[in-house]
């Protein structure tokens, strides 16, 4: 009787406890490994969703001002910035391509606020964030600064090109008139490629405009 009490009695060896050690501890491992990857996939996740966010808002920016683009010189005596449109590397301080041109359907409700419904706005790259650049009124003065925004970061490169008679340029030199269309050309980190084609009213500067009939909202 002495020896069958000592065998339901004895217990797990110490090997068998190292063993069982080992073993809880090769589970463990893996199922923090599983964890800290599912973690990392929702963190990947979120960050793209963001990013993605960010470039769908900056587009609606973008696609608004240059769907409501007018032919309207700016009152300068530079004759490259007095054009209905203004583009090329390294303008308004960009370290990419530039662009500037008057948009029409600012609101302004019962023209309460002393101000044009034409907004002249600049697009630039600088640091990497491409940045919307905008005045309050139509013609400003020598050493205004421009409101800017940082609408889309992680930019490597901005380029435009221009549709007209049936066929892309890289540079618009027209003083009178928009082109067709605007092709914009967007390098970014995450994303990579992207690119964008904008169908532009068909205008001309009227030359017999007045200035009144141009500032009427103010």
């Amino acid at each position: 009787m002495s020896r069958v009490n000592k065998k339901h009695q004895s217990g797990f060896t110490l090997i068998e406890m190292m063993i069982a050690i080992a073993i809880f501890a090769i589970l463990s491992l893996g199922a923090y490994q599983v964890l800290q990857g599912v973690l990392r996939s929702d963190e990947i996740s979120a960050e793209r969703g963001n990013a993605l966010k960010q470039l769908q808002r900056a587009m609606v920016f973008v696609e608004r001002d240059f769907q409501q683009m007018n032919a309207r010189n700016n009152r300068s005596d530079d004759e490259l910035t007095a054009m209905p449109l203004q583009a090329g590397k390294f303008m308004f301080d960009s370290d990419e391509d530039g662009i500037a041109f008057v948009r029409s359907g600012w609101r302004n409700p019962l023209s309460q606020l002393p101000r044009s419904s034409l907004q002249r706005v600049m697009y630039r790259v600088k640091d990497s964030y491409l940045e919307r650049l905008s005045y309050v009124y139509l013609d400003p003065t020598t050493g205004e600064e421009p409101k800017r925004q940082r609408i889309l970061d992680n930019v490597e490169s901005l380029t435009f090109e221009f549709y007209d008679q049936n066929k892309w340029h890289e540079t618009w030199a027209n003083k009178k008139a928009l082109p067709d269309g605007v092709k914009m050309t967007l390098t970014l980190k995450r994303f990579g490629e992207i690119q964008r084609l904008f169908l532009l009213p068909k205008a001309t500067v009227d030359s017999n405009r007045s200035d009144n009939e141009e500032e009427s909202s103010s």
